[in-house]
């Protein structure tokens, strides 16, 4: 059995594991200074320290796990088992829910598995177009699917015990939300 924590119904998704990410992530550019060597001009390329707007704007998923559009059911809940194993070997109950300020939460965070960057409607600008084809894809093959609140989902949970299920999900979601789409 699994010691999967449901991250939606337990609220540990949201803003305050993206402002989370950015402090870590701001905290990790800060200390890759020159580290108290000189600064005498040895004929060596070196790159330069990021200026404060490079480390304002940089990317909050660096170094985050995260799932593939070809991965499969065991494969998604490795990696949640992954982060869940975390959160429990720094002191979380299994089955509870860490609190905000839980310092086990900043111990796992880049262990959290972010979906898809495809699958991101903020990182996506055809997202919607994926959307559309992946519902068309999964009705293809007999999986009645809907486009609901800008997303896709199936009409019926009972759909999630049909033959090949599994198989449809994956194929649909490489083919509808790829670049080659």
């Amino acid at each position: 059995m699994s010691s999967f924590i449901h991250p939606v119904r337990y609220g540990i998704v949201g803003p305050g594991l993206t402002v989370l990410a950015a402090a870590t992530t701001l905290v990790m550019l800060t200390s890759c200074g020159s580290g108290g060597k000189g600064t005498r001009d040895e004929g060596v390329a070196s790159i330069a320290t990021p200026s404060a707007r490079a480390r304002q704007t940089a990317d909050p998923d660096a170094g985050h796990v995260r799932i593939r559009l070809d991965d499969n059911e065991q494969d998604v809940n490795r990696l949640w088992d992954a982060w869940t194993d975390c959160l429990h070997d720094h002191g979380v109950p299994t089955g509870r829910k860490p609190t905000p300020d839980s310092p086990a939460l900043k111990a796992c965070e880049l262990k959290y598995p972010l979906q898809p960057v495809e699958m991101d409607p903020a990182k996506n600008p055809r997202y919607s177009d994926g959307v559309r084809a992946m519902v068309k894809c999964m009705n293809g093959h007999g999986i009645k699917s809907v486009v609901s609140d800008g997303n896709w989902g199936l009409a019926s949970g009972d759909s999630m015990n049909l033959p090949d299920f599994g198989k449809y999900k994956i194929e649909c979601q490489v083919k509808s939300f790829s670049d080659n789409g």
